[in-house]
């Protein structure tokens, strides 16, 4: 991503922001398989997949303020090498304060992430991509964060955002946004306490 695509991304727009009609069913998500654990056992990896998320906005969902991953509820194989692209059409919702430490990318691949700035008019367009271990805090618009994993991935407004994770045992885990987009008292309410929305479970098996 040249550095004048790669700064667009930094300055946050109105999360009301219309978006074209037919931008959800163009970037539905569709699993493949991905997942993470906590403590990886010496089975010998599965080999690769992949996870393709999407997160939607209010006004794509007709919601009045409830942006939402999709899928929310993933089951994915464990012992397996994932990449994971996450496609967002959200605006920014700036971390601060103590927030801003879920800019930094924790358990991928490498300690990196791709971002690819999205065209809103042609969203399977192809973008130059930017490596980083870490957002500008003003640019992130969600989070998705596996606390029981160590996996924290600052997902970049209006972008795309790709990464690889290696997934070790079964289980069952949390995950959530950690960045305060939601109604009511800072933010915490609406889609950040609903499952489904903000918030979900990922399951290796």
């Amino acid at each position: 991503m040249n550095e004048s695509a790669f700064d667009a991304l930094a300055k946050p727009q109105s999360r009301r922001a219309f978006l074209a009609a037919g931008a959800l069913g163009g970037a539905t998500a569709l699993l493949a398989g991905c997942g993470v654990a906590a403590t990886a056992s010496p089975t010998q990896s599965k080999g690769k997949a992949s996870l393709y998320l999407t997160i939607a906005t209010p006004s794509m969902l007709g919601t009045d303020d409830m942006p939402a991953y999709l899928p929310a509820f993933p089951s994915i194989p464990a012992h397996t090498r994932v990449r994971v692209e996450i496609v967002n059409f959200d605006d920014a919702t700036p971390l601060t304060g103590e927030l801003a430490q879920f800019a930094k990318v924790k358990g991928t691949v490498g300690g990196s992430i791709q971002v690819e700035a999205l065209d809103e008019k042609n969203p399977n367009a192809t973008t130059a991509s930017q490596t980083v271990t870490a957002l500008d805090p003003q640019n992130v618009s969600h989070t998705f964060t596996v606390a029981k994993l160590g996996v924290n991935i600052p997902v970049a407004a209006k972008a795309r955002t790709i990464f690889e994770i290696q997934t070790g045992a079964p289980g069952v885990y949390d995950w959530r946004c950690n960045d305060p987009c939601g109604q009511g008292n800072g933010g915490w309410g609406g889609a950040m306490a609903a499952d489904g929305y903000m918030m979900g479970k990922l399951t290796l098996e």
